[in-house]
């Protein structure tokens, strides 16, 4: 094994991304132990893919700087319209990858530093992390040559900042393929955390994919609504007509706290049931009764005739109205269901 623990005769600043996973924690922890100055960035998701709590945790562990930049509605753009297309669901990776890493370029040039590093290997990811993809990803964030993947490193050519000294090339990794052997290991023997490789990116789940489709192609209001695409059930009645079902207390309460100020909430006049997030504008007194239908389906009174349920604006609770609910049969349901 190498020996990481020699360090640099000259101190270097770089933005490391990092996500708490087992790959960036390890990145962060050779160039840190290379004797460099390093701040980790974290990119926060609204639909929260990677754990913040995770990632303070290995800076902190580490011993280096950090800092949080929200993706905003620049992000959900390059989703909507990505230059380099999707993967197997709604993932723009490597148009994912550049918007980030051109954020990071942007915060390396602030602070002074000379290089960003992220824990890439290469071979791990179809669409970015090939050769190729890495490749184009370098030259699209302006980062050619500033762009340091100290996993697998000796494997491709030598940065700037390697050949003019600033991190001795040596002492950087040849990890290869989608195993994670060498990474486990290499994280027992230098005592840090991490998160088990498992989960990654929901855009990558064609279910959650299919419901930022449909927001995207219908009555998509701000960035914030998004975060509640992974919760709840989700019903498109028409194009202006969607409503959400909470299926806990827990997404009741999330749902309603991210509801947009125009949505209607509607719940059960006891709240013995799912709370309903309604997205449409001035609903008609049918499309009312029918939402109420549908909680009245995942309640506790679905073999009731009818159930009476409350309604008002979020941005308005004073004024809170009465409907009594129109059953409805499981086909409409299945026809409704994103």
């Amino acid at each position: 094994m190498i020996n990481i623990n020699k360090q640099p005769s000259k101190t270097v600043k770089a933005v490391g991304l990092i996500s708490g996973g087992l790959d960036s924690s390890l990145a962060a922890k050779i160039v840190k132990d290379l004797g460099v100055d390093v701040t980790g960035v974290y990119f926060a998701m609204p639909w929260g893919c990677c754990d913040k709590t995770k990632a303070i945790e290995v800076a902190q562990k580490i011993g280096i700087k950090f800092i949080v930049l929200q993706l905003d509605e620049r992000y959900l753009e390059l989703v909507r319209k990505p230059k380099y297309g999707y993967g197997t669901a709604m993932n723009p990776c490597r148009d994912c990858r550049i918007h980030m890493f051109s954020r990071a370029a942007q915060y390396m040039r602030h602070i002074g530093a000379d290089f960003v590093f992220t824990g890439e290997v290469i071979g791990q990811r179809p669409m970015s992390q090939m050769r190729e993809s890495m490749r184009i990803i370098e030259e699209e964030t302006g980062l050619k040559g500033k762009l340091l993947r100290p996993l697998c490193a000796q494997l491709l050519d030598p940065t700037e900042i390697e050949k003019q000294g600033l991190i001795d090339r040596e002492k950087l990794l040849k990890i290869n393929g989608r195993g994670r052997k060498e990474q486990l290991e290499l994280a027992g023997q230098l005592d840090i955390p991490y998160n088990q490789p498992a989960g990654g990116c929901l855009l990558t789940d064609k279910n959650f994919a299919q419901r930022m489709k449909d927001t995207l192609d219908h009555g998509y209001r701000n960035f914030y609504e998004t975060i509640a695409l992974k919760w709840g059930r989700h019903f498109r009645f028409n194009k202006d007509i969607k409503v959400v079902l909470g299926r806990d207390s827990a997404e009741n309460e999330s749902l309603m706290r991210h509801a947009h100020p125009e949505d209607t909430i509607m719940q059960l006049t006891d709240n013995l049931g799912p709370t309903a997030i309604l997205k449409a504008d001035a609903p008609s007194t049918q499309t009312l009764a029918q939402v109420a239908g549908l909680i009245q389906r995942f309640s506790r009174y679905k073999d009731n005739e009818t159930v009476e349920a409350r309604y008002w604006l979020k941005k308005d609770k004073n004024q809170m109205r009465l409907i009594h609910s129109q059953k409805m049969d499981e086909q409409q349901i299945i026809a409704l269901t994103i």
